[in-house]
């Protein structure tokens, strides 16, 4: 398959897959407005859908505009992975899930909140480079990106830990660490292609850590 053919492909796929989910996001908000006055802590639950709602369609956005690939990561696997690590956590759809006090499903919920907002903060810097495939189009190290190389999954972690918090359960903990470890590997694939296209990708990782700012917090200090 050539790069413009699997470019297309992903294209129509993210397109299809991110409307269809978008549509059942608006029924599921328009639910939680109906059942409002039965439904504790509703308007946090609302924010959090309306915030996966604007995230999603900045995603679907994002991809139909994005810049052409310059490089991609060879091979099934990777593609596997990016796959798998972006709709793992929809397996909670059909897996059971616990029951927890309101307390600790709002503060859940409160985390997806801010991990969503923070995603879309994220996505808005990384703009037309943005892609589920582990690609190279444009390097961006400016805004979050000069905090960590990956602040998209970290924002995403905080979301998915607030899923799993609102969801304690077995299936919870297990799917969410299958997602954390899924996000890890696509980490890793994107900068193995991200090294291979750009030579200042180096002094970037010299300068900038992968997941968490230890750096700039010894600094600060």
């Amino acid at each position: 398959m050539t790069s413009r053919i699997e470019d297309f492909a992903g294209r129509a796929a993210i397109l299809a897959i991110f409307s269809a989910l978008m549509v059942l996001e608006t029924g599921t908000i328009g639910g939680i407005f109906n059942a409002r006055e039965s439904l504790e802590g509703w308007s946090l639950i609302l924010i959090s859908r309306i915030a996966a709602l604007i995230f999603m369609a900045m995603s679907l956005f994002f991809t139909l505009v994005r810049l052409p690939a310059k490089a991609s990561a060879p091979g099934l696997a990777p593609r596997i992975v990016s796959i798998a690590g972006t709709f793992v956590m929809s397996l909670l759809i059909v897996l059971p899930v616990g029951t927890v006090p309101t307390e600790v499903r709002l503060f859940g919920t409160a985390m997806i909140v801010v991990g969503t907002i923070l995603s879309a903060y994220c996505l808005l810097w990384l703009g037309r480079s943005f892609s589920v495939m582990a690609t190279a189009r444009k390097l961006v190290i400016a805004g979050p990106y000069s905090i960590v190389r990956h602040p998209l999954y970290v924002a995403e972690a905080i979301t998915m830990s607030g899923v799993m918090i609102a969801n304690w359960s077995i299936s919870s903990v297990a799917v969410g660490a299958c997602w954390f470890m899924l996000q890890f590997r696509r980490a890793v694939n994107e900068e193995r292609v991200l090294r291979a296209a750009f030579p200042e990708y180096q002094e970037y990782e010299r300068r900038v850590p992968m997941l968490l700012p230890f750096r700039v917090v010894k600094a600060a200090r």
